[in-house]
């Protein structure tokens, strides 16, 4: 069963709108968004509520106003691409699978790293969390997605503020957006979630036992396990839809 996200205020729902409409491409960059009053007219908000959205919207890099101009969409190089709602509504139009695999390759340049600080710093404090994860991944795994994808989530982040430097905090926010992306498509059922527990298991083994290399090379070998099975997951719906 999909987990519902929570229901957005007036302000969010505009956000959350406008901003998948850019990232789909519908409105692409050095383009105006629609008027004040045309989006007050399509989306049934007032005018406050659609000038909150269009500075929320500008705080995650996607727009700016412009004199006699409106308000145009920025260059993409330019976007909050770590934002979770940027990577959430990415990943809602994202048919090729591409970003997925992009956001991937982010996280294999840092939380190998993170497992090996956080193997060398981690309090017992810390080295619990990271355990209470692993364990509540172990007792979800075959029967209960949801709580697997929370739990995985969980394990992830908790080895990110376990570095010790917090740097890492707004990047475990994005990782968490993109490890859920991810785990919708390789974990679809509960058996997909049983042959990815030893991969966390010595991760975890490693970092309790304060071996960061083996904490760097078992994360490593985790995410390029993910790497492979996102790439299988794309392939069978590039051959669905081939032969649909």
């Amino acid at each position: 069963m999909k987990k519902h996200a929570p229901p957005r205020n007036l302000c969010g729902q505009v956000i959350h709108e406008l901003g998948g409409r850019i990232l789909a491409g519908e409105i692409p960059p050095g383009q105006a968004i629609p008027q004040e009053w045309t989006l007050c007219e399509q989306l049934g908000v007032s005018r406050t509520v659609v000038r909150e959205a269009i500075k929320g919207l500008a705080a995650k890099g996607l727009v700016e106003s412009r004199a006699k101009r409106g308000t145009l969409v920025r260059p993409s190089n330019q976007w909050n691409y770590l934002d979770p709602e940027v990577i959430q509504w990415q990943s809602g139009s994202d048919s090729t699978g591409s970003n997925l695999l992009r956001l991937t390759e982010f996280r294999q340049t840092i939380e190998p790293k993170a497992a090996a600080m956080a193997a060398k710093r981690a309090s017992e404090e810390q080295l619990q969390h990271i355990s209470d994860a692993w364990d509540q991944m172990e007792e979800a795994a075959g029967n209960d997605v949801e709580k697997f994808l929370a739990a995985d989530i969980l394990f992830h982040v908790e080895i990110l503020h376990a570095t010790g430097n917090p740097f890492f905090s707004p990047v475990a926010h994005a990782i968490s957006a993109s490890l859920e992306s991810s785990l919708r498509v390789t974990n679809c059922l509960p058996s997909d979630n049983l042959s990815s527990l030893p991969l966390h298991k010595k991760v975890l083994k490693a970092i309790i036992t304060g071996q960061a290399t083996q904490a760097h090379n078992a994360m490593l070998s985790m995410l390029n396990d993910a790497t492979k099975r996102i790439e299988k997951a794309i392939a069978r719906t590039d051959t669905s839809a081939n032969n649909s």
